[in-house]
């Protein structure tokens, strides 16, 4: 719901966009080939008023795991070369969602139960038409900017590591 008019599906896209690497863990498959090489899973779901990422791995490689993960909400690059391949991403998994019954049930129910204008009419998934628009870095960077911040954000962490040892890897 807060996507910009300008840019329908931008929450989306920035939940792409951020595993598109960062300024500390600048390759774009190291954290994939990190959580494989562990045994682990990672995954992402953006919906009309959150999004969450969560991921497992090996006890022993959690710490580290932790730490290039953090880095998606401090310091994304958001780079060039991504853009256009994760634009298509988003746009491709809008076109499979498109057979979706519960997906299109979905978008009926919003259209009856939301008054015209509302923000929940928006189109949140985003595709090519409404992300391919001049300066969608600079969207992208605001976006991450104001509502990537501590003080908006929850974290849950579990492990097999004493409590505070998983403070300490918190912090």
């Amino acid at each position: 719901m807060k996507d910009p008019e300008e840019a329908h599906g931008l929450a989306h896209f920035c939940e792409h966009m951020l595993f598109m690497g960062t300024e500390k863990y600048p390759d774009e498959n190291y954290y994939s080939k990190f959580i494989q090489s562990h045994a682990g899973s990672s995954n992402a779901a953006t919906s009309e008023d959150y999004t969450y990422y969560y991921f497992e791995i090996k006890n022993e490689a959690f710490p580290e795991a932790v730490d290039i993960y953090s880095q998606f909400f401090k310091n994304p690059l958001f780079t060039d070369s991504a853009t256009d391949r994760e634009m298509n991403a988003v746009d491709s998994e809008f076109r499979k969602n498109l057979s979706s019954d519960s997906r299109r049930l979905s978008q009926v129910e919003k259209s009856f139960i939301a008054r015209k204008g509302s923000v929940l009419n928006r189109f949140s998934t985003g595709n090519l038409e409404t992300l391919k628009v001049k300066g969608i870095r600079d969207y992208l960077l605001k976006f991450h900017l104001d509502h990537y911040s501590s003080n908006l954000m929850s974290l849950c962490m579990v492990g097999n590591h004493s409590l505070d040892r998983l403070e300490e890897i918190a912090v």
